[in-house]
């Protein structure tokens, strides 16, 4: 039996984190879309600067396998479009300020990165990623090409053999973190059975309650125009239906209603813009027009931070309030595609859900020094 899971959010809450305004996100993408910028020369590698968070001595060092589905070249998206609506020439590149916001948080080693469709292509990920590793100065992190449609799911590719080779070498130590449709990792838990049982922790950044949790997330909101709430979920429904079932115990979730409480304004693209340097001027470049589209069209303090959100609450969870474990199942809507609902069901396995930003204002901060 299914149930729609309802949670009496606390006090607290960052109002800027649930402003869900008249107008839909979908309607700022496709803004966006009729509006192409071309870019200039790409700039060079990034100097020796670091972000302005610091890290004693005798902290941890958590290692993290992070996959994704970035989709940062505008110019490149624009060919491809997303991956399950190509007519939309433009995407939200949070996926790409994830990646710079874990790669400059000193508490985290990142221990490769695995690319795969849905924001955009593979193809536009894995050219996302090395622009984002060169800027960064980051060369040295592995990056694996992964599944490029659901065909390929439980056929091994180098993103599985990465997930599963570096997990099973270390095991109880290396965390994933997953914003991307989870092919890569249904495909490494089929071809080895033992991965969940050896991986720290995953973090499944995707999924939406279509407001049962408190409030209508820019996801639900986005089926308006395209079908499809989410295009994590929705693009490979057998890899989620089977990361949900084989997970275990160590998987925590970060939903949608969790990955639009923090932006990225205007005001933090001027910060970009003044800081002079190539990595800061590359992300004002790339975060344009989605920002001012979204703060105009969609009624949003700016872009939403979705995937950087998630990184940040992994790393820090105080920066949100304590998730909910919550029965998860997969259901269907006519007009919006799979989402989450809660189950009664015992058989059914429970997961603790974030739903819910506290301080949206300190994610933006560590986000806009991360990208100087």
């Amino acid at each position: 039996m299914v149930k729609y899971f309802c949670y009496d959010y606390l006090s607290g809450i960052s109002a800027r984190g649930k402003m869900a305004g008249k107008n839909s996100h979908a309607l700022a993408v496709a803004a966006a879309s009729l509006i192409l910028i071309f870019a200039g020369p790409g700039p060079g590698l990034l100097s020796a600067q670091t972000a302005a968070r610091s890290m004693s001595d005798d902290t941890p060092v958590r290692l993290f396998i992070i996959d994704d589905d970035a989709g940062m070249l505008k110019r490149e998206v624009w060919k491809d479009g997303i991956y399950q609506t190509p007519w939309f020439k433009f995407t939200d590149p949070d996926g790409g300020l994830e990646m710079i916001y874990a790669l400059r948080e000193p508490s985290i080693k990142v221990l490769g990165i695995t690319c795969a469709m849905g924001c955009s292509s593979t193809r536009v990920c894995m050219a996302s990623v090395k622009k984002i590793l060169e800027l960064t100065g980051r060369t040295d992190v592995p990056l694996l090409k992964g599944a490029e449609s659901p065909s390929d799911l439980a056929k091994p590719t180098a993103a599985s053999s990465f997930i599963i080779d570096t997990v099973m070498n270390n095991p109880g130590q290396v965390e994933i973190i997953s914003t991307a449709p989870l092919t890569n990792i249904a495909t490494a838990i089929m071809l080895e059975p033992r991965l969940p049982q050896n991986w720290k922790m995953l973090h499944m950044a995707t999924g939406e309650f279509w407001g049962t949790l408190g409030e209508m997330s820019d996801g639900a909101k986005f089926a308006r125009a395209t079908g499809y709430q989410d295009l994590n979920i929705n693009v490979d429904v057998k890899a989620v239906q089977y990361v949900l079932e084989h997970a275990g115990r160590n998987m925590v979730v970060y939903d949608n209603e969790l990955m639009d409480d923090a932006f990225l304004t205007m005001k933090h693209r001027g910060q970009l813009q003044n800081a002079g340097t190539p990595l800061a001027k590359w992300v004002a470049d790339e975060t344009f027009p989605i920002t001012p589209v979204e703060k105009l069209f969609a009624a949003m303090p700016g872009m939403p931070l979705h995937g950087v959100i998630a990184v940040a609450v992994a790393v820090d969870p105080s920066l949100a309030a304590a998730p909910v474990n919550i029965r998860i199942v997969l259901a269907h809507r006519k007009r919006g595609g799979y989402y989450f609902v809660s189950s009664d069901d015992p058989r059914v396995s429970s997961y603790p859900v974030f739903s819910q930003a506290l301080d949206s204002e300190t994610i933006e901060k560590r986000l806009v020094q991360s990208c100087q």
